[in-house]
């Protein structure tokens, strides 16, 4: 029995010293493990902390060139040598992270430093950093460098400047001392072995902590912006390396931590705990040994198998208890040796009891106990601080988030941040036991915080108002891009963008409507090909020839038809120009088309218009001459027929009156013409429109052509129509050539006059209009007929479905104009194939039409008394001199107005003045003007053949020529009548 009990002692002393020693290799594994992640993270933070330092000291440094170049400007740079020598050197006092500002000039030769105003000369071409600002890089950080321009070892930032034609003028440059880095390194505290490294994004080196320490080049990434890697460096010592990108500038911070260094504590705790370990493994043997001696001591034969058993069953007790205080002093350990410099706490959850175990609590000024409550321990937390921490415990407890806090120390001078951190560990019930933490002093890292917060903030506030500037440039970049936009697709014209062997790229919203595609229908493809050019070989030929002629860099311009989308052409200007890049190339071709059909059309018809209106002047003109001579040939003929009185046999009667008719009918003629040139003005009057019809039969027959059947129509008994008669004329004879040229294989012209019943009330007649009061006639044709589209724009100016030359448009837009100025209207009925009637509106007059005065002259009244009449024309002056004498006048004749002012300057005392208008030099209305203001008592009768244009007023009382004897004596008597008489 004791042979077998033996062996089961042997066999569970192996078994513990089996687990004991999986559990301290596990340990140990684990430990390595958590040594190696607590060196990658001080790797990574130091990185971060070197990319913001190093950015933050180039960013001064690049704000810092950038004011020397504002503070120069264009001044020249020997300034730098005197007057603006203290400018410059206090922007290198104002920022104490700049060592040195100097300035090169296009040369290469130092023109002044901030150091030393008298420095000059020095010959610095060939200087690493000079060369790349000289071949036009816009910024240089340049390597490590020692002496020069300034001191030490240090980098330097530099810039080009500029002058006003754009060339190279000079290079500024800003030193930052090497020692930068020394203070990132005593921030960190990493311990020995620790490399700092800044590198451009090119891999070069700029700077390195320690100067003597080897490249850590290996860990220089090509494309990451942050990572670890491990690396042997040029001595052959394996490294930890953690690099990031500065935020803002091209350079890649690196940090490096020796492996050998980083594991040194982790072997210091092996050998430590190996110790620990050898020795519970020696106390176990030795126990052991005593429980073999005390069982072969046992000489009881008799003792029972159940004392044996529980004998080694509390053995094996007080074992699994020195086990499970191993296993806890290894886990201690463990979190010690993660945090570095740390103090332990254990909290026993269910006696609410705190331990604080380590030195480090005594040098926070707190009391290491044994055992403390809880409630004791958050005493030592300041008040502000106490509640979060208390929320974090409670979670951490509760098992929803690990315990991870941050706290002030109440009572401790100067200012301490405790840091913790702990794990929560739960019994087999899954009940919370116990919470084991550590505790490490924070207070330096969130004081580099705040001062890296604070620097930051100043940073950002320098770098903001940069931004800012590069916000608003942005700004009216994307607003100019915005207006282009607009204007490329709401422009009319028709725009595209072309590349140039002419395959479209682009097209505006304009010339895609007019195709009736999709950008993605046309887009890729040639641009003669496009569906808006008409399918002509020669047309597209043209549009190729003229992209490549732009391609090769000239600018065309031709005049070319586009099909819309309707199918119909358009009129178009079309050009091309090209678009050059920075090296004088074609890059790009913008082809532009304007629609100028609507233009053509309204220059053919203002063509048109312009002959018109040449007519019209000569039209004029030719009627006022004319009517002076009808004036002398009426006058004379009336003064004729006069004198010869009972002597007069009847045949030279006939002839006289055949002669008078003539010039009667000549004198119509010429009414008509200035109506014609429109330099009539309307004269509406009671006028019996059968009469007129009557009168026109020969004219209108004549007009219609041989080939077209006339015919008239009035109805009998009529009322006379308010009207002027010769517009009316006019307008009847458009009507009539209208309808004769819709009618271009013959036909027939019907015009109908009379007065429609009170219940038919036409289209479009005027409201105003009162039923029953209104004449009508109607001019109605066997010809084509108009469709919808063309009825609706019939009265238009200068609308006209004639060809070129055949018409001005201005017909029907005359009589619409005519109708409605008179009070009536018109009214157009037409359909293709039906021919069409045009009705002519007109209102009844009250009084009846007046008759002929011809062959009155017998009634002209006679007077006495002077007259002065004033005349350009020799002929109207002597026949209108003669009818006054006959009359019993005396006449005082002047041939201008100039001489018939001389003539009363003189003292001549006419009771009148009978002028003409159109004279040279002064008119007969600028003297009768003349006249009311200096001798306002003298009454003017203005004789002419021209009705306007006339000063604002009524104006003197007019005698329109060819006047005859009858008219110029009732004239003068309503003068002699008037209250405002003459001498």
């Amino acid at each position: 029995m004791r042979r077998v009990g033996g062996f089961w002692l042997a066999l569970s002393l192996m078994a513990f010293a089996l687990i004991a020693a999986w559990l301290f290799l596990a340990a140990t594994l684990a430990d390595r493990q958590a040594t190696l992640d607590q060196g990658w993270t001080d790797a990574e933070n130091a990185a971060a902390l070197l990319a913001q330092h190093a950015d933050r000291m180039l960013r001064i440094a690049e704000l810092t060139t950038e004011r020397a170049a504002d503070g120069l400007g264009q001044a020249p740079l020997e300034s730098l040598r005197g007057e603006g020598w203290a400018r410059f050197a206090g922007l290198e006092e104002a920022t104490p992270e700049v060592q040195v500002i100097w300035v090169v000039d296009a040369e290469g030769q130092l023109v002044a430093t901030s150091r030393d105003r008298r420095a000059a000369g020095l010959s610095l071409s060939a200087a690493p950093y000079f060369m790349p600002l000289r071949d036009g890089r816009r910024s240089h950080l340049s390597g490590l460098m020692q002496g020069g321009p300034a001191p030490g070892w240090h980098v330097a930032w530099g810039r080009p400047l500029f002058g006003a034609d754009g060339r190279f003028r000079a290079a500024i440059l800003a030193a930052v001392a090497a020692d930068e880095l020394a203070q990132v390194a005593a921030g960190v505290d990493l311990g020995p072995g620790v490399v700092l490294q800044l590198d451009r994004i090119d891999g070069s080196p700029v700077m390195r902590w320690p100067a003597e320490a080897p490249d850590i080049a290996g860990s220089r990434p090509r494309r990451a912006a942050r990572g670890t890697r491990e690396v042997v460096d040029e001595a052959g010592v394996a490294r930890l390396v953690a690099w990031r990108a500065a935020p803002g500038m091209p350079v890649l911070a690196s940090a490096a931590l020796s492996r050998e260094q980083v594991l040194a504590p982790y072997r210091q705790r092996l050998l430590r705990n190996g110790l620990i370990f050898a020795l519970s493994a020696a106390l176990g043997g030795l126990l052991g040994a005593a429980a073999l001696r005390a069982e072969r001591r046992e000489r009881a034969a008799r003792r029972s198998a159940e004392e044996r058993g529980t004998a080694l069953a509390a053995a094996l007790a007080e074992r699994e208890d020195l086990l499970a205080s191993v296993q806890e002093g290894e886990a201690r350990l463990r979190l010690a040796q993660q945090a570095g410099r740390v103090g332990l706490w254990d909290w026993d959850l269910r006696e609410g009891r705190l331990a604080l175990v380590g030195e480090v609590f005594s040098d926070w000024g707190l009391r290491t106990r044994r055992r403390i409550t809880a409630r004791a321990a958050l005493r030592g937390v300041m008040a502000e601080d106490r509640l979060a921490l208390a929320a974090a415990l409670t979670a951490a407890v509760r098992g929803e988030a690990p315990l991870e806090a941050e706290f002030r120390l109440a009572h401790a001078s100067p200012e301490r941040w405790i840091g913790v951190r702990a794990e929560v560990r739960r019994g087999v019930d899954g009940q919370p036991r116990r919470m084991l933490g550590i505790a490490r002093d924070v207070t330096d890292r969130r004081q580099q915080a705040q001062a890296l917060a604070e620097a930051n903030a100043t940073l950002e506030r320098r770098v903001a108002e940069r931004t800012g500037a590069l916000a608003d440039a942005n700004a009216r970049l994307r607003e100019g891009e915005a207006r282009f936009r607009g204007i490329f697709d709401a422009t009319f014209q028709f725009i595209g963008l072309l590349s140039p062997d002419g395959t479209l790229l682009e097209a505006n919203e304009a010339m895609l409507r007019l195709g009736g595609v999709q950008a993605e229908d046309v887009v890729g493809r040639p641009y003669w090909a496009a569906p808006w050019w008409p399918e002509e070989a020669a047309l597209r030929a043209t549009v190729r020839e003229a992209v490549a002629s732009a391609a090769a860099g000239h600018f065309v311009r031709r005049e070319l038809t586009m099909r819309g989308r309707d199918g119909g052409t358009l009129a178009i200007d079309f050009s091309i120009k090209p678009v050059r890049d920075e090296d004088g190339l074609v890059s790009l071709l913008v082809p532009e088309a304007r629609d100028v059909s609507a233009l053509k059309a309204a220059q053919a018809q203002l063509l048109e218009a312009q002959k018109m209106e040449v007519l019209g002047r000569l039209t004029g003109g030719v009627a006022h001459d004319f009517n002076n001579l009808l004036m002398t040939v009426l006058g004379n003929l009336g003064l004729a027929r006069k004198r010869l009185g009972e002597a007069a046999t009847p045949q030279i009667l006939r002839h006289l009156d055949a002669a008078t008719l003539g010039a009667e009918r000549g004198a119509q003629l010429t009414q008509r013409l200035l109506a014609f040139a429109r330099r009539q003005d309307l004269n509406p009057r009671a006028v019996d429109l059968a009469r007129l019809l009557a009168g026109l039969t020969e004219l209108l027959g004549r007009s219609a052509g041989p080939r077209v059947r006339l015919a008239i129509a009035a109805q009998p008994g009529l009322p006379a129509a308010m009207v002027d008669p010769h517009a009316l004329e006019l307008a009847l004879m458009n009507l009539v050539v209208n309808a004769r040229d819709a009618m271009p294989e013959g036909g027939e012209i019907a015009i109908r006059l009379d007065a429609p019943p009170p219940e038919d009330t036409p289209p479009g007649l005027p409201p105003g209009l009162p039923p029953g009061r209104t004449l009508r006639i109607a001019v109605a044709d066997t010809g084509l007929g108009m469709d919808a589209a063309t009825l609706a724009r019939a009265v238009e100016p200068f609308f006209s479905t004639k060809g070129p030359g055949q018409g001005t448009g201005l017909g029907l837009s005359m009589v619409h104009g005519l109708a409605h100025q008179s009070g009536g209207a018109l009214h157009i009925a037409s359909a293709p194939g039906a021919g069409t009637t045009c009705t002519l509106w007109l209102p009844a007059a009250a009084a009846a039409a007046a008759e002929d005065e011809a062959g009155r002259e017998a009634e002209a009244p006679r007077g006495s008394g002077c007259v002065l009449l004033v005349d350009d024309e020799p002929l109207v002056l002597e026949s209108t001199a003669a009818m006054l004498a006959d009359l019993g006048y005396e006449v005082l004749r002047a041939e201008s107005a100039d001489a018939a002012l001389a003539a009363l300057a003189a003292g001549a005392a006419p009771f009148a003045v009978v002028t003409d208008h159109a004279m040279p030099g002064m008119t007969g209305a600028e003297l009768a003007a003349r006249l009311a203001r200096d001798r306002p008592g003298l009454p003017v009768i203005l004789a002419t053949g021209h009705a306007g244009p006339w000063p604002e007023g009524e104006g003197p009382p007019r005698l329109a020529k060819p006047y005859s004897q009858a008219m110029l004596a009732r004239a003068l008597a309503g003068l002699r009548r008037a209250p405002a008489g003459g001498a």
